[in-house]
């Protein structure tokens, strides 16, 4: 895979969580129930790459090799339900901007430690300077889009 076709894959990645995180905001305000909203969530995801397994859309999988993986590496989906329900809590009290902002320097400052100390099998990869002038201008666009938002209130 291209590095061009890996960054548009992973911009592409953030416009459809930003879409997804405004959707089940929405459908948290209709049904009044993160909870709902995160499973209707989750049932649609099912049902999308159940789908996508059906028309072999990838390589039809292989789960003999399921017994060999770490414990670890099935912790995404409860990870991903409680981000998605946290999102449905947040996304109507901070705006999607301050919320994408803080989930992408949450994840700029988690990713640095995973990188440095190679957790969870991925390639060890120092912390730099470059790295930490990142993290840093992040954390100054949170600010500076509170100090707007705090300007400009909601109607």
């Amino acid at each position: 895979m291209s590095l061009l076709f890996a960054l548009l894959g992973a911009g592409s990645g953030g416009v459809l969580l930003t879409i997804g995180a405004a959707a089940n905001a929405r459908l948290r305000q209709t049904l009044h129930s993160p909870i709902a909203a995160a499973a209707i969530n989750f049932v649609a995801g099912f049902v999308t790459l159940a789908l996508m397994i059906i028309l072999q859309v990838f390589p039809t999988p292989s789960f003999d090799c399921l017994p060999t993986v770490p414990w670890w590496a099935f912790l995404g989906g409860f990870l991903g339900a409680v981000f998605v329900t946290v999102n449905t809590l947040v996304v109507p009290k901070l705006g999607l901007t301050i919320t994408t902002l803080a989930v992408v320097c949450s994840q700029m400052i988690f990713s640095l430690v995973i990188d440095q100390l190679g957790w969870f099998g991925m390639i060890t990869r120092p912390v730099t300077a470059s790295r930490m002038v990142a993290i840093g201008l992040l954390i100054m666009a949170i600010a500076l889009t509170q100090l707007d938002r705090d300007s400009h209130p909601a109607n």
